[in-house]
């Protein structure tokens, strides 16, 4: 096998690989602003190979317009101490889809110590991100689900079942007794409302939860036989 065969065949194993890994890598050449980005990058922001000239202003209108001061300051200060960066970067590709990049880089300079080269890698994580953000969405919804769950088991308790014998102490004509369940679940559902609808800076005030139209009551007759 020739050199140039060899060569080829390098190349081919490390796209492979690149394409196995989601991973591309770059090599920016700071005085003429040439970028050579690895064919496997080139798919990560949408296009096939050598399909767009990958300049640093180019890439930079490629990076999420919330993201993109926070890369020109990771590079500035790069440029500045020579520093190597891992950072994680969203891009938003030429069809609107919006991708997440685990990105590092360092800088090389010349004896004269002026940055000559910045090259790094890029690994798409938008898959590991989305999973995260699914992940932590369906632990919100499920400790949502067991905040309401409580409340629910507590306005039984101290509610419902309140409710419940005041209506048995009235039907036995113990009014007393029945006064004194009312009173109490009463107290009870007020230190609920307080717990569920306090404002975070204080205790719930005189008319708080006053309505701005009044509540109406509805009893269904039941339905003649």
């Amino acid at each position: 096998m020739s050199a140039e065969e060899e060569l080829a065949t390098l190349v081919q194993r490390v796209d492979n690989a690149q394409r196995l890994a989601d991973m591309g890598d770059y090599d920016w050449h700071i005085p003429t602003d040439t970028n050579r980005w690895s064919d496997q990058l080139f798919r990560i922001y949408g296009y096939e190979p050598q399909g767009i000239d990958p300049s640093y202003d180019v890439f930079l209108a490629h990076v999420h317009p919330d993201d993109r001061e926070m890369v020109r300051a990771v590079h500035a200060h790069a440029h500045a101490t020579g520093e190597g960066w891992t950072i994680v970067e969203r891009i938003v590709r030429a069809d609107g889809e919006v991708r997440h990049l685990s990105t590092n880089g360092q800088v090389v300079t010349d004896a004269d110590g002026t940055p000559v080269r910045m090259r790094g890698t890029c690994v798409d994580i938008t898959d590991r991100v989305r999973a995260e953000e699914a992940r932590e969405e369906h632990a919100a919804h499920l400790a949502e689900a067991n905040v309401r769950r409580r409340q629910a088991v507590e306005i039984n308790d101290k509610v419902v079942q309140g409710l419940t014998a005041a209506l048995y102490a009235l039907e036995l004509d113990d009014v007393e007794r029945c006064t004194s369940y009312l009173t109490h679940t009463l107290e009870a559902a007020r230190r609920m409302m307080g717990d569920l609808v306090s404002p975070i800076d204080g205790e719930l005030a005189p008319g708080d939860l006053v309505r701005s139209t009044a509540a109406t009551l509805r009893t269904e007759s039941p339905a003649a036989g």
